[in-house]
């Protein structure tokens, strides 16, 4: 198996780009080891010193650490790690968040897939639809690298806020949850 390395915008964040798909749809996020007790590969990441969260999207894995940590020995860690899992065939099934949208929240999920999701994943982050609120103010949660990085509270929020005030309503409003 081959494993690029790429930095990603939040210089807490590596994105770990793999040659094979490792789930068919959908985005797994994990913020603690808690989290992840049911998912072998995310929690022997989390049993690497300084990781804080784990995110899974199609064929990447983003693993972000705390700012006190080095990356100096833990990319060969974390590649050491994502292919003995691999091929040992752990099981990293999908979790899509799109099941249950209601139609007002699928149109809005599709627009973001189309528009907004491919740069983030670009980065190693992603992006989940929270909620939508009778007067139009969509809730919002970013995982991956996007999850703690500086440019996604505003510059980001602001273009998929006019990306979905051009395609789905004028009105509609984004926050970040």
């Amino acid at each position: 198996m081959f494993i690029d390395v790429e930095l990603t915008p939040n210089p807490n964040a590596r994105k770990f780009v793999l040659n094979k798909k490792i789930i068919e749809s959908g985005s797994k996020q994990y913020n603690s080891k808690e989290e992840a007790k049911d998912d072998q590969l995310a929690e022997k990441l989390f049993s690497l010193n300084g990781v804080v969260s784990v995110f899974y999207l199609s064929d990447f894995i983003t693993v972000t650490k705390d700012t006190d940590d080095s990356w100096r020995t833990s990319e060969e860690d974390i590649k050491k790690i994502i292919t003995e899992s691999i091929d040992n065939q752990i099981n990293t099934a999908s979790n899509s968040v799109t099941t249950t949208l209601d139609s007002k929240l699928k149109q809005i999920d599709d627009i973001l897939e189309e528009t907004v999701r491919p740069g983030l994943a670009m980065d190693g982050g992603g992006l989940e639809v929270v909620s939508l609120s009778d007067d139009m103010q969509l809730s919002v949660k970013y995982h991956g690298a996007c999850g703690s990085c500086p440019s996604s509270t505003y510059g980001t929020l602001q273009a998929i806020t006019y990306i979905l005030k051009e395609n789905f309503h004028p009105d509609i409003e984004v926050v970040a949850v």
